[in-house]
């Protein structure tokens, strides 16, 4: 395709190269970073994300892969699964002029200004960097594509029919997916517990129609708070954390996306709304950098419930 192809040109003429993930970098992110700088030997590239998950760090340590981070200057900069300046944190000042900024991105609604860009609507960015280092790679390579692929579909919750197309091409003959799930593995610690408990308890339970929809605050691993409370059958899950400047992020099943919750577009909306950003996909999006994180969070619950209710 001819958008591949001018992501490889972009690559290949550049002398040092900066990768971008957008900040706390999930599976997805680091994974493709990782595929990048593996498949383009030739080019000096280097990575820099405003914080790493810690799904993203159990991966590259059950690879024992590590990521390139040399100091400038860099003469290009590629952003990965990255939708807005916003999403980079403190990395958004590296961003340079647009005709030294490459983007590629799976999301619904991405306005990230590049040159050369490649967006899709892929279950995730790995799927997207498969296409871009020619559909063959080294094991640990595909290993990481397949955790951001597995990381980005919810488990394959979200997964399409092109999903397990790519998904069966990077297993091969050499991989068997059971391993996959090993990679990002982790043990819930002490504080990860407490977090768990705090958001619960904070919780306020909403009914709309059928579905239940709950709001609720913590500072902290907002990810897995919106997984468990998902798992305890919720429909809607929005989390607001106040530590981090207004940021909010919400999870939604598969059934209430049916229904015709779009998070990403309710994000979007809010985060013009109330001058921040926001964007992601239909069951997963969040927004950050609001004015008023208590209004906003407001007005994205009554949407829902009103979606939901309807």
């Amino acid at each position: 395709m001819d958008d591949v192809q001018d992501i490889r040109l972009f690559i290949e003429g550049s002398r040092h190269l900066l990768i971008l993930c957008h900040s706390n970098a999930d599976p997805d992110a680091v994974a493709s970073a990782y595929a990048l700088v593996r498949a383009f030997p030739c080019v000096t590239i280097s990575v820099r994300s405003d914080g790493i998950s810690r799904p993203a760090k159990t991966m590259l340590g059950a690879l024992g892969a590590t990521l390139p981070c040399d100091d400038g200057p860099y003469d290009a900069v590629l952003a990965v699964d990255t939708a807005t300046p916003e999403q980079l944190g403190a990395c958004k000042d590296l961003l340079p002029p647009r005709d030294r900024l490459c983007c590629v991105d799976h999301h619904a609604v991405s306005i990230l200004d590049a040159g050369v860009s490649c967006r899709r609507g892929a279950t995730s960015a790995a799927e997207i960097v498969w296409d871009i280092i020619g559909r063959h790679a080294e094991v640990p390579v595909r290993k990481a594509l397949l955790c951001g692929i597995l990381s980005d579909t919810g488990h394959l919750r979200y997964a399409t029919r092109d999903t397990f197309a790519v998904i069966q091409e990077l297993l091969g003959d050499d991989i068997v997916f059971e391993e996959i799930y090993s990679l990002l593995r982790e043990e819930i610690d002490l504080s990860q517990k407490m977090a768990l408990f705090k958001a619960m308890q904070r919780m306020k339970v909403l009914r709309a129609g059928d579905f239940l929809v709950v709001r609720t605050a913590i500072g902290s691993f907002e990810s897995l708070v919106a997984r468990t409370i998902l798992s305890a059958g919720a429909d809607v899950v929005v989390i607001v954390n106040e530590k981090r400047g207004g940021r909010i992020i919400a999870r939604a099943s598969r059934r209430a996306v049916e229904k015709g919750v779009d998070l990403s577009r309710i994000m979007y909306d809010v985060g013009l709304e109330y001058d921040g950003e926001g964007g992601g996909h239909a069951p997963a999006a969040g927004a950050k950098g609001v004015n008023d994180f208590k209004k906003a969070a407001t007005q994205i619950i009554d949407t829902i419930t009103a979606l939901l209710s309807g």
